[in-house]
C-alpha cells in the first residue's frame, strides 16, 4: 500500500493532490513532499484553508530498488483496473481514486540527464492548469502530449494528468530536473509551495508569473531493437533537419524530420519504450 499524508485547512477550499515517485528513481518530487510534510507537522507551515494531501513515494517497490518501475510504466496504467495484473496496476487502483476526490493534482517527476532543463507539461489547458504553471520557477512548457499518444500509437497512454481530465479534475506534471540533483528538490519544493499559495491554501505575500517558452510536441520514437543515441543528448537540445540521431545495432539509422528539439531522451531505454520525443 502507498502512503499518504493527509493536512486539512481551518477553512473550505481547493483540495491538492501532490505525487511523487510514480517512477521509483525520481526522487527529487518525494524529498521536497517530505520536507513540506515536515514542515506542516511541526507547524513551519499551517494550511489556512483546503484540503491536502501528499504521496511523496507512489512506486514504492521501485523506490527500494532506484529503478523506474517493477513491471512497466506507472504512468502508463492510471486508470482503475479490474483484475489488475501487475504490480502497477495494483498502485494505480490505489492513486485513481485520489486523483478523482481531489481538485487539482501535482504530480513531480525528474529526468535522467544531469544539467536536463526542468519544465512543465500542459496537456489539458484550462484556467486552473494555467494558473499553476504560471507560477512554477519553469522556463519551458510542453504541449500536445495526448495528441501523439492517439491514434495509431503502439503505446496506450493513461497517465496522471489524462485521468485527472476525464475525473473532470486538473492536473499538471513537473519535471524538475535530473534525478540526483539538489536544484531539483529545490524546484519540487518550490512548485509544492507555489501550487499551495496560488490556490489560496497557504498565506502568500505575492505570486510571481514567470515567463514561459511553449514547446509543441510532434511526436515520439519507439526503441524497437538493440541500438544507441549518436550523441549525449539532453532535453531541450536543439536539432536539424537530417540530423542522425540514433543508429540501431543493425545499421539502421535514424534521422531528425525536421527543425526543432529533442525532448526527454533516454539512452538507457527499453526495447518497445519510447526512446526519445520531437518537438519544435
Amino acid at each position: 500500500m502507498i502512503e499518504k499524508y493527509e493536512f486539512n485547512g481551518e477553512d473550505e477550499g481547493i483540495s491538492l493532490l501532490v505525487l511523487a515517485a510514480i517512477h521509483g528513481n525520481e526522487t527529487a518530487g518525494t524529498n521536497a513532499a517530505f520536507k513540506v510534510i515536515k514542515e506542516l507537522n511541526s507547524g513551519a507551515l499551517k494550511l489556512k484553508s483546503g484540503r491536502l494531501t501528499l504521496v511523496p513515494i507512489c512506486n514504492p517497490e521501485a523506490y527500494k530498488k532506484d529503478e523506474r518501475c517493477v513491471e512497466e510504466n506507472l504512468n502508463r496504467v492510471i486508470t482503475y483496473h479490474a483484475n489488475p495484473k501487475t504490480y502497477e496496476q495494483k498502485l494505480a487502483n490505489e492513486i485513481y481514486p485520489l486523483i478523482q476526490n481531489h481538485q487539482i493534482m501535482l504530480d513531480l517527476h525528474s529526468t535522467h540527464c544531469e544539467g536536463d532543463v526542468p519544465f512543465a507539461f500542459c496537456d489539458y489547458p484550462n484556467e486552473d492548469n494555467q494558473k499553476l504553471i504560471s507560477a512554477l520557477e519553469v522556463d519551458f512548457v510542453l504541449e500536445g502530449w495526448p495528441k501523439i499518444y492517439s491514434g495509431e500509437s503502439a503505446i496506450q497512454d493513461f497517465s496522471t494528468e489524462q485521468c485527472a481530465h476525464i475525473l473532470g479534475n486538473t492536473g499538471t506534471t513537473v519535471e524538475c530536473g535530473y534525478h540526483k540533483s539538489p536544484a531539483a528538490v529545490d524546484l519540487a519544493y518550490k512548485a509544492i509551495k507555489s501550487t499551495l499559495a496560488v490556490f489560496g491554501l497557504i498565506e502568500h505575500n505575492q505570486i510571481k508569473n514567470h515567463p514561459k517558452k511553449h514547446i509543441q510536441m510532434d511526436g515520439y520514437v519507439l526503441k524497437t531493437k538493440e541500438g544507441k543515441l549518436c550523441k549525449n543528448y539532453k532535453h531541450l537540445d536543439p536539432i536539424s533537419c537530417g540530423e542522425k540521431i540514433a543508429v540501431y545495432a543493425d545499421g539502421e539509422e535514424l534521422y531528425a524530420p525536421a527543425d526543432g528539439f529533442i525532448l526527454l531522451p533516454n539512452s538507457q531505454a527499453d526495447i518497445n519504450t519510447e526512446w526519445y520525443y520531437l518537438g519544435h
